[in-house]
């Protein structure tokens, strides 16, 4: 049977999560929750192995993530899995993604916190490139060992992360759904093109050309996917971002993300050629 995993992602990080464990467990299709949310309906039981792939925001789940597995059908015969990628700490994601999933039927069999750089350009700049290049260095690695536990089927204990009092779950939960109205903090400089990749790029469908200018409305995510990828680097939150670096995962390219937003979500799904294992994931292996 084949496998499927969704992911969410507005670096690309975590679509490289994604891909990473699909070339390795084989047979596995890789596809886009900003486009899998739109559709009424999934037939997930073809599949043998189901994964969830997302960044942590906040110390939670993205609330897309949330509102996609909510609309699933799950059940216990299949294997689950789920990987939350973080750049400063896991928080309650997986202990959230095991909740709902149970919710729906099911049983998250695995959960697994993935290290990437850290992204949120509205709170910090890029790290060094130097010590990116270190931190993906060791994704590869822990991402091979995840995936070895993956083909087997391994059942692993779902961490915590943080612990969730009270006060910290209704911070959490006031912080996630102010996100929309942040939105309306992000706006453009001179150096605009009206170029569009803004618009075609929003994993929400939030940024709408006016001409030839970017408006925001208030279903904002906060992936500032973009800021991380507007060619001209001609979008700012406030006055926070101005003199940040932005950060783009390095295997991913604008092409693969704008393909994450647009595409009809039958028509993104796809095989990975597993024959063709990435040969940076290999060499550290021999």
């Amino acid at each position: 049977m084949a496998n499927i995993i969704f992911y969410f992602t507005g670096t690309g990080n975590s679509l490289q999560v994604a891909r990473d464990i699909a070339n390795i467990i084989g047979d596995t299709k890789v596809a886009a929750i900003a486009r899998a949310v739109k559709e009424n309906s999934f037939d997930l039981a073809a599949y043998e192995r189901i994964g969830f792939v997302f960044p942590v925001y906040n110390a939670s789940m993205p609330t897309m993530v949330s509102r996609f597995i909510k609309k699933l059908q799950l059940n216990h015969s299949r294997y689950i899995f789920g990987a939350a990628v973080f750049g400063r700490s896991r928080g309650m994601a997986l202990s959230q993604l095991s909740q709902f999933i149970t919710e729906c039927g099911g049983t998250l069999s695995a959960g697994f916190g993935v290290w990437m750089p850290a992204s949120y350009i509205v709170a910090y700049t890029a790290l060094p490139g130097a010590v990116q290049r270190v931190i993906l260095k060791r994704e590869k690695k822990k991402i091979f060992v995840i995936s070895a536990a993956i083909k087997e089927k391994k059942s692993q204990h779902v961490r915590h992360g943080i612990a969730q009092p009270r006060l910290m779950a209704e911070y959490i939960s006031n912080a996630m759904a102010g996100f929309g109205n942040m939105a309306l903090n992000f706006h453009i400089t001179e150096r605009c093109t009206g170029c569009g990749v803004c618009e075609r790029i929003c994993p929400a469908n939030n940024i709408k050309m006016a001409g030839s200018h970017p408006n925001w409305s208030t279903v904002c995510e906060q992936c500032v996917a973009c800021i991380q990828w507007c060619p001209a680097r001609a979008i700012e939150y406030g006055d926070k971002t101005a003199k940040r670096t932005r950060y783009q995962n390095p295997e991913i390219t604008l092409s693969d993300m704008i393909f994450n937003s647009e595409n009809h979500f039958a028509q993104q799904m796809r095989v990975l050629d597993t024959r063709n294992f990435s040969e940076k994931i290999l060499d550290i292996h021999k």
